[in-house]
């Protein structure tokens, strides 16, 4: 029993544990930099994401602080604007990153073109990233949720099916 409680446990920590800027979604070489793009949440949904990217000298693999980063995204179908943003170390936890927080309104595959500017050398590289449906992940999350509840409710009733019907006979044997 003490082990099943350490492993819950455990395992409750280690949903808990959150790196530092999410998920790796890519990683190239972009002229004299290296690229990396983080996502947080880790699978991506209709609203809030945090985007964040690490750029490195590509000669080196220092990592560059200062230089300018913009990320423009763009629907694969083309319906709407494209969203441009600009990251910086406002926000970022890790001070190797630079990150902007962004609001992707509809579900699909997103066009992600990265634009590095250090110092009048520039490079860009392009990805795709899946955007899953909100209220589909939504259903997935109430669903675990419930299904507990639905469990104790369950044994609950079956118990009080158990139950003796006559009370009398019950008031009887005291």
């Amino acid at each position: 029993m003490k082990r099943l409680l350490v492993a819950l446990l455990l395992a409750c920590a280690a949903a808990r544990a959150h790196g530092d800027g999410g998920r790796l979604q890519m990683r190239q070489a972009a002229g004299p930099f290296i690229v990396s793009l983080f996502t947080q949440p880790e699978s991506l949904g209709v609203g809030q994401a945090d985007l964040s990217a690490m750029v490195e000298e590509q000669a080196s693999g220092e990592v560059l602080l200062d230089a300018e980063v913009a990320i423009t995204l763009t629907p694969e179908n083309a319906q709407g604007e494209p969203i441009v943003v600009h990251l910086s170390h406002a926000q970022a936890t890790n001070r190797l990153l630079q990150d902007a927080i962004v609001r992707l309104p509809r579900p699909g595959k997103w066009h992600a073109m990265i634009q590095v500017n250090d110092g009048g050398r520039k490079g860009s590289v392009e990805t795709d990233l899946i955007v899953g449906d909100h209220s589909a992940r939504r259903v997935t999350v109430w669903t675990f949720a419930l299904l507990p509840a639905c469990a104790i409710a369950l044994f609950a009733w079956v118990q009080v099916a158990k139950r003796p019907t006559d009370r009398r006979g019950l008031l009887s044997h005291i």
